[in-house]
């Protein structure tokens, strides 16, 4: 099995389970300033998504399996496994009741699918400018959509920018609730189409 066709079985492996709860992941936050991260119709969850399911815990992080980064679901881990957890580590908050994670909390997935984007990478160069890997095209795995009973839910893996877009295949997980924030974001109309369970 390919590297590709592992990571969309993994999404669509979420496809019958039903989200219970759901908890965001960041760095540690120093300032006296609330942590902001709720942008209305998307969320900015940085290191990962927890969901606590009827299958068990599942993570939502950014990975850099194609060298870009991109979107990975892993399966019955939770992010307490994957992350360094010192006194000044990550901290995780509860989203549950959030007035857009509330209505599709106890719902079931009934489809999952894996937005794919083609990336151009330039020559990889040495610190002294010589070429050490050719150009190559690779695709990047930058989004994956649930479809919950009452309503889908999208994970991107971007970093937010200052013009109400995102810098896709970056180190950051994104939440979106919207097709028209999907839109804002740059990603095609086909990108939120309706998906069926596989």
């Amino acid at each position: 099995m390919s590297t590709r066709e592992g990571i969309d079985r993994k999404a669509a492996a979420l496809v019958g389970a039903r989200v219970a709860d759901v908890a965001y992941w960041d760095i540690h936050h120093w300032g006296d300033a609330p942590r902001e991260w709720d942008h209305g119709d998307w969320h900015h969850a940085v290191l990962g998504v927890e969901l606590r399911t009827s299958a068990g815990p599942v993570s939502v992080v950014w990975t850099s399996t194609f060298y870009p980064y991109g979107v990975e679901v892993v399966c019955s881990e939770p992010m307490t496994s994957l992350l360094d957890l010192r006194d000044d580590g990550p901290e995780s908050w509860t989203v549950t009741e959030h007035p857009e994670w509330r209505p599709r909390a106890g719902t079931e997935v009934l489809a999952a699918d894996t937005f794919w984007e083609r990336l151009e990478l330039g020559p990889a160069r040495d610190r002294h400018g010589q070429v050490v890997d050719a150009a190559r095209t690779v695709e990047v795995p930058v989004a994956m959509r649930l479809d919950l009973e009452t309503g889908p839910v999208w994970f991107v893996a971007g970093i937010p920018t200052e013009d109400g877009g995102a810098d896709l295949a970056g180190d950051e997980i994104m939440v979106v609730f919207t097709s028209e924030a999907m839109l804002r974001l740059g990603f095609p109309a086909g990108a939120f189409t309706a998906v069926t369970a596989r």
